[in-house]
């Protein structure tokens, strides 16, 4: 009880002005709240197969029970978040969260609220501004932001991480970076304009105000992209996202028939920022690598839903089933443009989901050695993520209705691990995967 108590508590070192601009104005009283937190865990439990895969159930439902002694007063939406997102971490799973809807953050920034454009990565607990800051930016990769707005940004960090769902702490610090405007949104109430105090590498401290046309990155990454290096391909994929399914296709079609006009040699599929989607996408992309039949996984454990019940003869909706279980892809025997060269896929802390899935398969199958520092989440993965509003704060819950076990049969709680471990940033993991495939082809030969 008091590892949960400890995660509740610390919110009162932050200034968090009460803000019209994020959350809305109307407010719950705490014993509609503690409905809401019932409610949750009830839904939660109903369609989770398998809670102790990746959680402590009693250190959940201590949690949970605490957070509902804890209510009291009024809540707007966003308080309400603030009061029960610190059991996120306790699931240890990136498809099981309790989150704002996404349209209150739009609708803060539709309503005059300021977007904190500045591109940061964590180091030692604190906000660096990244790489990709843009060149025309007064704002210099590597300055540490010290404050935000007057808040002492390591502690706006760390109540952060006390809220981020995931399956690792690595994981859940990459969330916070890649989604830090969000966060920084739900923790403060949001601000018409952001002033940073930064100390640069050297020690000198300043203050900006940021300019969201200016201090920006340099470009938001795309779904997809084909580049080339002297003879090496990289193909980047960022989502396997089933809404972009038609759009997917027809880039991989065009992507492979451009490396074969190039006559590459080296591929490089990098999917080290790629969150997930859905297993057709990616059976498409191996179609162009594998005429190897091979399977996404060797086992499930199931929720059985009205979605999944005709999958799985003699089974009784709400049912949990437990059984091994292939899904066979038999690639076909010719395919235009099928690449012949050698390949790698490179991972990340953003690999995940789908995309881990697709790197276990690879790995498991032999089809093409996974490089990289490995995922922080696990090989063996939750998945097809069921989401509920909860009746009176409005809030989002996620929880899966599948375990899935990768191939191998590895029942382990593992990440990826890599065939060829690589640090570093992007483009120097590019480059030593590179010279890593240039040299074993040349041994080959």
């Amino acid at each position: 009880m008091m590892k949960v108590l400890r995660l509740l508590t610390g919110l009162a070192c932050l200034p968090l002005p009460a803000s019209a601009l994020a959350g809305g104005t109307d407010t719950i009283p705490a014993d509609a709240v503690a409905a809401d937190v019932t409610e949750w865990r009830d839904w939660l439990f109903a369609t989770h197969p398998q809670p102790g895969f990746s959680m402590d159930v009693d250190t959940v439902n201590a949690g949970f029970d605490a957070v509902i002694d804890g209510l009291e007063g009024d809540y707007t939406q966003r308080e309400a978040w603030l009061a029960l997102s610190p059991l996120n971490p306790l699931f240890n799973d990136g498809h099981v969260a309790i989150r704002l809807p996404q349209e209150a953050y739009e609708a803060d920034l539709a309503h005059g609220g300021g977007a904190f454009t500045l591109p940061v990565h964590l180091a030692d607990g604190r906000p660096v501004v990244a790489d990709t800051i843009a060149a025309d930016s007064r704002i210099q990769p590597g300055e540490t932001v010290l404050a935000i707005n007057g808040a002492d940004a390591g502690m706006l960090v760390e109540q952060a991480l006390r809220r981020t769902h995931g399956d690792t702490p690595g994981l859940r610090a990459h969330l916070v970076e890649t989604r830090f405007p969000q966060y920084l949104w739900a923790l403060t109430g949001g601000a018409r304009s952001w002033t940073v105090t930064l100390e640069a590498p050297g020690g000198q401290r300043r203050e900006v105000t940021l300019d969201p046309a200016i201090d920006r990155a340099t470009t938001a990454p795309g779904n997809w992209d084909l580049a080339f290096r002297d003879e090496a391909a990289i193909l980047t994929l960022n989502t396997f996202a089933p809404t972009v399914e038609t759009e997917f296709r027809a880039f991989i079609d065009q992507a492979f028939a451009e490396i074969a006009a190039r006559g590459s040699e080296i591929l490089i599929v990098d999917i080290s920022a790629n969150g997930g989607g859905a297993h057709m996408l990616s059976d498409h992309l191996l179609a162009y690598l594998t005429t190897q039949r091979h399977t996404p996984l060797s086992a499930v454990t199931a929720r059985i839903t009205e979605q999944n019940q005709a999958l799985i003869p003699g089974s009784q909706l709400g049912n949990v089933m437990s059984m091994p279980f292939a899904q066979w892809v038999e690639p076909p025997a010719e395919l235009a443009n099928r690449f012949t060269g050698s390949t790698a896929f490179l991972v990340g802390a953003g690999t995940y989901s789908q995309a881990i899935v697709l790197a276990a398969t690879v790995q498991d199958f032999a089809i093409a050695p996974v490089a990289g520092p490995g995922t922080e989440g696990r090989a063996n993965s939750t998945g097809q993520v069921q989401l509920h509003r909860l009746t009176h704060t409005g809030l989002e819950v996620a929880a899966p209705i599948y375990v899935f076990i990768r191939p191998s049969g590895d029942t382990s709680s593992a990440p990826v691990i890599p065939d060829i471990p690589l640090e570093g940033s992007r483009e120097a993991q590019i480059d030593a995967l590179i010279a890593h495939l240039r040299e074993a082809a040349t041994e080959a030969d």
